[in-house]
């Protein structure tokens, strides 16, 4: 919990989080102005943009929980900040020509101070380095003294021409501000009230794609056409004729199995000899599609009592299967009601195909069929008793 724990680490996760939020935010805007290029994560910098492997915009995020921080002339973020890009820009000065830099920060500028002065509007670079040189000069903090010394070493020609490069964007979003911020983006990709479960899958999609590019060293960056393709699928899904399937690549735990196990499709499935490995098949479809459905109610994506419509659609398709099944088996021996038993469980595996929508998803089997909703009777609940 936040407060008394010395050890605690939720300003710094909530850091993370605004992070990767405000990469995705900038890079749906760059959706519509720059298509063309690319955005890493703690790779130049917190984030930024790059085209043909250069970085040309260069971004640190400052995050500070109930709105606190300083952007004073002394200030530790602002420091730290000049200190990475000081030591790029003595690395590479074309740097400094050649890339935008960024402070997002949710704190706030005093009126009259350098950070102040670097604000996209009513700006005054020449002011704002001397407020910096005078800081750094006077400043006996243990804490800012790599950064003073880092951006002292510069040339008066790049430090001004960092400054010139260099904007602040204080009073920032928070977090929680910023989802909304992305919400609003995107509030043409679906129905109003759908607006958050698009946003919510979005933002899934994107941090697995930040964790599998933190994951490798010298990951390439990601393009932001593919997060253009990504909100274009997603925008798809929320159609009236189809439906947002996120569960297709779910796989399902031994521990899972075992609670399955006792269900009553699994001992039909058992009663007519059909193999472990496709009972495993048919947990696991059951599984997601109880797993999917709940969250398509919670999303409030179902309309018009749809779902209980489809269930009697399956029912109805069903019944007559099943009777017939059974007026074939008056007379045969238990082999032979296995054998008819495993007849149209093999119809319902291979061939019953009935999407919950017109038009939905790239693998119809993800959707909730007969068996993983588990009708009555549907795998032999009278068949094989």
């Amino acid at each position: 919990m936040a407060g008394g724990n010395k050890f605690d680490a939720t300003a710094l996760m909530v850091g993370y989080l605004y992070q990767c939020r405000f990469a995705l935010f900038k890079a749906i805007e760059a959706t519509r102005h720059a298509p063309g290029v690319d955005i890493s994560i703690e790779q130049f910098d917190d984030v930024a943009f790059e085209q043909n492997g250069d970085p040309i915009e260069l971004i640190q995020t400052k995050h500070h929980l109930a709105g606190k921080g300083s952007l004073s002339d002394a200030s530790t973020d602002l420091w730290k900040t000049l200190r990475v890009w000081a030591e790029r820009i003595a690395a590479d000065p074309a740097t400094v020509l050649s890339s935008r830099f960024f402070l997002i920060t949710t704190a706030t500028a005093p009126s009259g101070s350098a950070a102040s002065l670097l604000r996209a509007d009513g700006r005054d670079e020449t002011e704002a380095l001397a407020l910096l040189e005078a800081s750094a000069a006077a400043s006996t903090s243990a804490t800012n003294a790599p950064a003073y010394q880092a951006f002292v070493a510069l040339s008066p020609t790049l430090r001004v021409g960092l400054l010139k490069a260099m904007t602040v964007l204080d009073a920032a979003p928070d977090a929680l501000d910023l989802q909304a911020d992305i919400e609003a983006e995107l509030h043409h990709a679906a129905k109003t009230q759908h607006v958050p479960a698009l946003v919510e899958r979005l933002e899934g999609w994107w941090f697995r794609q930040v964790i599998a590019s933190l994951s490798v060293t010298a990951a390439p960056p990601i393009p932001v056409v593919t997060v253009d393709a990504k909100i274009d699928e997603l925008r798809e899904s929320f159609q009236r004729d189809a439906l947002p399937v996120d569960f297709a690549e779910l796989d399902v735990t031994q521990e899972i199995l075992d609670e399955h196990d006792g269900r009553l499709f699994v001992r039909q499935l058992r009663n007519i000899a059909v193999a472990p490995k496709r009972i495993e098949w048919a947990i696991r479809d059951y599984y997601r599609a109880f797993e999917q459905r709940s969250r398509w109610t919670r999303d409030d994506l179902l309309v018009d009592n749809e779902l209980q419509r489809y269930e009697r659609g399956l029912i109805e398709a069903w019944e007559p299967r099943f009777e017939s099944a059974c007026e074939e088996c008056d007379g045969r021996d238990d082999a032979g009601r296995i054998a008819a038993g495993k007849q149209i469980y093999q119809w319902a595996e291979r061939d019953a195909d009935f999407p919950l929508r017109a038009a939905a998803v790239p693998d119809a089997r993800q959707l909730p069929y007969p068996r993983q909703l588990n009708c009555p009777g549907f795998t032999g609940e009278r068949f094989v008793q």
